[in-house]
């Protein structure tokens, strides 16, 4: 396999956009301060795009980098750690409630879904909704902790976001199966939207000085 890029200007350098590569950035009916992305969509990590696509909805923002060559789009991975499109920097700057979809091969493990990233309360918030609808979940003792500060997922105004990766094989079942699409999707909506809603209204409330200041 060839060697990834090791940035987004390695990466435009070698390849052409709109030919190679595409950025689709969809803004929500209502803008809020929240954000679903993913930095692997398209032919790069199979059905991300769609998956990324369905929770966003018309509610949350989003944004997708999507491999488009007839094959080995692979090669246009970049690791969440170096991913750095100008497009989703600046976008990352207005959004405070973040998460990443990611794909991963199954390891001999077919339907668990990874949980990373350094937004805590936002980790556990899907976590819950997630078993709650039934699906299974590993919060830690994995190989994707997504806890760097580079990782393109905490890059959003808190410095913190939340990270998924769904095996291969729960991808291709959520690309067949409308209801189970449905279910994963409503959790990670929901959670992302009960929680974004708090800190947007936090962030509006009036500050006073301490008593005696």
């Amino acid at each position: 396999m060839k060697k990834e890029f090791p940035n987004f200007a390695a990466l435009k350098r070698a390849k052409e956009e709109n030919k190679d590569y595409c950025v689709v950035v969809r803004p929500a009916l209502d803008t809020g301060t929240a954000l679903v992305m993913t930095p692997h969509g398209g032919g790069i990590e199979r059905h991300v795009s769609m998956i990324t696509a369905a929770i966003a909805d018309g509610d949350l923002d989003m944004y997708c980098f999507e491999g488009m060559q007839p094959k080995g789009n692979a090669e246009l991975h970049i690791t969440s750690e170096n991913f750095d499109e100008d497009r989703a920097l600046e976008l990352l700057k207005t959004k405070n409630t973040v998460v990443a979809i990611h794909g991963r091969a199954d390891e001999g493990d077919a339907d668990t879904i990874y949980l990373g990233g350094k937004d805590a309360d936002l980790v556990v918030a899907i976590n819950e909704g997630l078993r709650a609808a039934g699906l299974k979940t590993k919060g830690s003792g994995h190989r994707f902790p997504g806890t760097k500060d580079s990782n393109i997922v905490n890059r959003g105004l808190t410095g913190k976001g939340a990270q998924l990766e769904l095996p291969l094989s729960l991808r291709k079942r959520l690309a067949k199966e409308p209801d189970l699409l449905e279910t994963f999707r409503g959790a990670v909506r929901d959670a992302m939207l009960a929680l974004d809603t708090d800190r947007r209204k936090q962030s509006d409330e009036p500050s006073f000085p301490a008593a005696g200041k």
